[in-house]
């Protein structure tokens, strides 16, 4: 994954999944600060190399690294990023270490324009949100543990409100509730109910797989509910009404659902809406791809410890499709050159599954115990494999040979790498079927782009600012 298509966030989500490694962080406007404490006994090179190595498996197509080093600086998503060696990491919890979890961040935005709306204040510049001594406070209780990360928010809270009340500026929505009583649990329960219009005896899922949005906006509370709740029963109600009766609220200005991005630091918000009609339920530019607007770039399959491979949309890759590690298995994530930071969002896994099946009989699963545990067991299914690997081969014919490719498999297995060798063929497998299928067919290829993006009939509408 390329390094501006990652946030800070994700990169200190992945390095807090390591075993044995504990780490306090401190983001400044300019830079990162990551200490870590050793757990087990050992020297300080013993301890560099156990980064070096967490680095090198985990961020191998972002992170150059020498053998059994680690750097004292090295840029990251437009960071520095200074790494500390301690035997002891001191907690700092109310210092703003660590990671901001995504409900802080989100109940920030409820209460800032809870502030506009309700309590008529008026933010013409960013700085006065800290200015006014009301609304300081606030805001310093919901980032009670993250204090000194609450600057780094002001600027997108300072666009978000500005960009919505573009659209919405009244006093007369109701107040946007987080905790038991928000939308988001209440849709959360009740989309359990809802059958999916392609298929009515199938559930649509969870609500992150159909509905993008992190808050909502509602004019009328419990009549909106009301309404809501005669639409989502029987059991069998199909999802094209559900969404429908929500584009209807959307269009009267009852209930607005936002998906919210940081805004950078450098950038105004835009709002943007999304399947709340035709036009809105597909983007021209990728309607418009054809094959030869796509690029297929799966080398990392070939490289010894990477991982991460892309197909990538327009002549300027405008959009990315990233097929990367997801703990033991794999995530495909979207990414847009225009947006700050380069978020998309995730193709859920099941509706990818489906697609391929629907454009093809697939056997690709999202599984790494469907694969070789161990290189005994890779040498059993070489053929199949093989048979796999001659897809590749007949969109590049460069990629190294099957045999080639059969050694850094086998490799990996054998030096106690058989995760990253288990992605390598669960993306081979991925690949194999989907070109098999689909090599002339745009559709299958631009579909996984909306389902990441949350665009298309079977998703919430919703308002995008970011």
């Amino acid at each position: 994954m390329a390094a501006d298509q990652l946030t800070i966030n994700t990169f200190l989500e992945s390095l807090g999944e390591v075993a044995g490694i504990e780490f306090e962080s401190s983001i400044s406007r300019n830079g990162i600060e990551i200490e870590f404490e050793y757990k087990t006994k050992g020297s300080a090179s013993t301890f560099k190399k156990e980064i070096a190595k967490i680095l090198k498996s985990s961020f191998s197509s972002i992170i150059v690294l020498k053998s059994g080093t680690i750097p004292e600086r090295l840029k990251f998503s437009g960071y520095y990023v200074d790494f500390i060696a301690s035997k002891k990491v001191k907690k700092k919890p109310k210092t703003g270490s660590g990671i901001i979890p995504t409900a802080i961040q989100e109940k920030g935005t409820t209460f800032i324009l809870n502030q506009v709306l309700k309590k008529n204040k008026n933010f013409k510049k960013k700085e006065d949100i800290l200015s006014d001594k009301d609304t300081a406070e606030g805001l310093r209780k919901i980032f009670k543990g993250y204090e000194n990360r609450l600057s780094d928010w002001i600027h997108s809270y300072y666009e978000q409100q500005k960009e919505f009340l573009k659209k919405f500026s009244s006093s007369k929505w109701d107040e946007f509730r987080y905790g038991k009583d928000d939308f988001v649990t209440f849709f959360s329960k009740q989309i359990k109910n809802v059958a999916r219009s392609f298929d009515p005896t199938k559930p649509v899922g969870n609500y992150t797989t159909w509905n993008p949005s992190d808050i909502w906006a509602v004019y009328d509370m419990n009549s909106v509910k009301k309404d809501i709740e005669k639409n989502i029963t029987p059991k069998t109600q199909n999802l094209v009404e559900l969404n429908n009766l929500l584009i209807t609220l959307f269009n009267e200005k009852r209930l607005i659902g936002l998906s919210l991005k940081k805004i950078a630091e450098n950038k105004t918000a835009k709002l943007k809406f999304v399947n709340v009609d035709a036009s809105t339920m597909k983007f021209a530019e990728i309607e418009n791809y054809n094959m030869n607007d796509l690029k297929f770039d799966f080398g990392n399959i070939f490289i010894g410890e990477k991982v991460t491979t892309y197909v990538k949309y327009g002549r300027s890759n405008d959009y990315t499709l990233n097929i990367t590690k997801a703990g033991n298995n794999l995530s495909f994530n979207t990414a847009i050159r225009s947006t700050p930071a380069a978020q998309g969002g995730q193709t859920p896994v099941k509706m990818l599954v489906e697609l391929l099946n629907r454009k093809g009989r697939s056997s690709f699963k999202n599984d790494h115990k469907s694969y070789p545990a161990n290189a005994a067991d890779f040498i059993r299914r070489y053929d199949e494999f093989e048979t796999m690997y001659k897809e590749l081969k007949k969109v590049d014919t460069t990629i190294p040979s099957f045999s080639e490719f059969k050694d850094v498999i086998t490799l990996l297995y054998s030096g106690g790498k058989s995760n990253l060798a288990i992605l390598k063929l669960m993306t081979l497998h991925f690949f194999s079927d989907a070109l098999k299928n689909n090599l002339r067919n745009p559709e299958f290829w631009t579909d996984l782009l909306y389902y990441g993006m949350k665009v298309g009939p079977r998703f919430a509408p919703h308002a995008k600012i970011s």
